[in-house]
């Protein structure tokens, strides 16, 4: 007959610790939720109620109005592919390129591998700032193009520091053996080192990618073509839109004026476009989570 497990029992002091645990965890995890809830009810709800501010916990009138208007409008959907492409694009050729430099640097028989070291940690610490830059893409043709968004992103320093410490820790046996077989150094990199440094750059491609999708500030100083803007730069001229709209239905108000109608209204529709904008991070981020956290924790303890 076996014997049942004894129960731990918990003393006062056990209690106390595990009920301030569950309280900071649950304001935790309301701080991270709420913001989120906040724009699901605000994008559910009529434009008017939004703009007003009268949402608190629950949706008013609750209405898919707002995405049909986003749908609908030929420049969110534009500005829409213009970030998938652009994010794509950017994940694509970031963790290539990093992952080239990063092997490069790591090798030993590269000459001056230090002195390109530290030439690119330089740019860490130091920038020229947005008028020198402007000139720089300027000179390069960069100005009103797509390449903007990929060709200054192609290497994060930071990236490449991860991608290089997670490398240094594969076995130098591997890649000589792979040498004694004929394998040049670009097949090792792609039929050893990479499919073994899956959690790092699958961290790399994390960071790359949601940085390219929220960036707004390159779109905002370095082109002018409404067609080549990104949705968060649209996003950004929303929310002054709104709050432009809010002050002046404010005003409205103060003066008497009748300012009751239904229908989608700039506010609404931010919300809306910003729900629509977090959907596909939310979507991928459950995929590469196990590797992010193994790359982060790697990448932290040894660069």
């Amino acid at each position: 007959m076996k014997r049942g497990h004894r129960a731990i029992r918990l003393t006062s002091e056990d209690k106390i610790v595990n009920g301030l645990a569950i309280l900071i965890a649950l304001f935790v995890l309301i701080v991270t939720v709420y913001p989120i809830y906040y724009c699901v009810i605000y994008a559910f709800s009529d434009g008017t109620a939004a703009m007003a501010r009268q949402i608190y916990f629950f949706p008013v009138q609750v209405t898919l109005s707002n995405f049909k208007a986003v749908i609908e409008d030929s420049l969110l959907v534009n500005s829409f592919m213009i970030s998938v492409a652009r994010t794509v694009l950017a994940v694509i050729t970031g963790v290539s390129f990093t992952a080239f430099t990063a092997y490069g640097l790591t090798r030993k028989e590269l000459a001056g591998r230090k002195i390109y070291s530290m030439i690119a940690m330089f740019t860490m610490y130091f920038g020229g700032g947005v008028i020198p830059t402007y000139l720089l893409y300027l000179k390069l043709g960069l100005i009103n193009s797509f390449a903007v968004y990929i060709l200054p992103s192609l290497l994060s320093v930071y990236n490449m520091l991860l991608c290089m410490a997670f490398f240094r820790d594969i076995p130098e046996s591997l890649v000589e053996s792979a040498k004694l077989d004929g394998a040049g150094e670009f097949k090792i990199l792609v039929r050893i080192i990479v499919p073994l440094s899956t959690p790092i750059l699958a961290t790399i491609g994390l960071f790359v990618g949601v940085g390219a999708w929220n960036d707004w500030y390159t779109a905002a100083y370095f082109v002018n073509d409404q067609k080549l803007m990104p949705m968060s730069t649209i996003l950004m001229r929303l929310v002054s839109a709104a709050d432009a709209a809010q002050k002046a239905m404010e005003a409205a108000t103060t003066s008497g004026a009748n300012v009751n109608r239904s229908g989608p209204t700039s506010t609404s529709i931010q919300y809306a476009t910003l729900l629509v904008s977090i959907f596909p991070v939310m979507c991928v981020y459950p995929f590469v989570q196990k590797y992010f956290v193994k790359g982060v924790m790697v990448g932290a303890i040894k660069a």
